[in-house]
């Protein structure tokens, strides 16, 4: 099913959720013979509005524009949920606060999940008022009965108050758009579909934040040619990570790496076919013909062979030749 550029038109009106913790009682163990789940209308696009949670010391401003760039990323890529938006402030204390609601929250929507081990995860909303940054938890597994997106946006790295922010929400965005075309709750056959090292899904996130950044009224021309020639830093890095290609950097201290370079090579699969063919008819065939055999039929080669042309031959173009291949604005 293709959906993208389906009309979307949000009348953002809904408040910041106050919870009032409940009360657990005990309840008599039943057998359970099967695992049932309430209806499922995993990737469909869906009119449902996201649900927004903010901290205590965050700004009706800070909120608003989270809500705007939400909006102009699920206008270009399609409504999906359910989704909600956990908004933190810099004071660890109002981010305390919003994880008991937030884990109150995830108890009432699966109440076999226990409120402590929710408390004591190792990153919290207390962490995102510390160090910043933010984030996509995806809740779809066996273990669950509610599947949905949960972004976090932090108040710093970047705050809301420089542009990176926005691109960040598109970034955040687009990881939503991806996981909403995996259907599957079985959580190896999706780290098979989606790829477990960040080259696929990072590098795909990041190039499309910043192409439909770049898109936007106001916007410099030569945004995107600037951002992407500064991505360009991580190529000596990777000659001294001590791997050959970006496919083989895992999560952690060299990721970013593999997001520089996974967005270059995004661009560089679009520039080999199309725009559509990455972004509608790779995610559309993608659960029936697998992560490969989609790679295959819409971009007419093997990933393998793309990884080695990447390498072997785009990389080692001048910067300017390199550059030809980003659109113009």
């Amino acid at each position: 099913m293709s959906i993208h550029k389906t009309s979307f038109t949000t009348q953002i009106q809904k408040c910041i959720f106050t919870l009032t913790p409940f009360l657990l009682a005990c309840q008599p163990q039943e057998e359970k013979t099967k695992t049932t789940y309430p209806e499922d209308n995993w990737g469909e696009v869906t009119e449902a509005l996201p649900n927004y949670y903010a901290a205590s010391d965050v700004t009706k401003k800070h909120l608003e524009l989270t809500k705007e760039w939400y909006e102009i990323a699920a206008n270009e890529w399609g409504n999906f949920g359910p989704l909600e938006f956990w908004i933190v402030g810099k004071s660890e204390e109002s981010a305390a606060d919003l994880d008991e609601k937030y884990c109150n929250l995830r108890k009432s929507l699966s109440p076999n999940l226990e409120i402590r081990y929710c408390l004591d995860r190792d990153h919290d909303f207390t962490t995102y008022a510390r160090e910043g940054n933010a984030g996509l938890n995806l809740r779809r597994n066996n273990h669950e009965e509610w599947s949905g997106f949960i972004v976090t946006m932090a108040s710093k790295n970047p705050s809301p108050d420089e542009d990176d922010y926005k691109v960040v929400m598109l970034h955040e965005y687009f990881h939503v758009y991806q996981h909403a075309h995996i259907y599957t709750r079985d959580e190896s056959k999706r780290e098979e579909l989606a790829k477990k090292n960040p080259w696929w899904l990072e590098g795909g996130a990041e190039y499309m934040a910043q192409l439909l950044y770049s898109r936007q009224e106001g916007v410099r021309d030569d945004y995107l040619q600037e951002v992407m020639k500064g991505k360009l830093r991580s190529l000596p890095m990777l000659a001294k990570s001590g791997v050959n290609r970006i496919d083989e950097i895992s999560y952690g201290p060299r990721a970013m790496i593999a997001y520089d370079l996974g967005a270059w090579f995004i661009a560089y699969l679009i520039d080999k076919t199309s725009e559509e063919a990455y972004r509608d008819h790779f995610f559309d065939d993608l659960n029936d013909l697998d992560f490969e055999g989609s790679f295959v039929k819409n971009f007419g080669s093997s990933s393998e062979s793309m990884l080695k042309d990447f390498h072997n031959n785009f990389l080692k173009l001048s910067i300017q030749e390199k550059m030809l291949i980003l659109p113009k604005k």
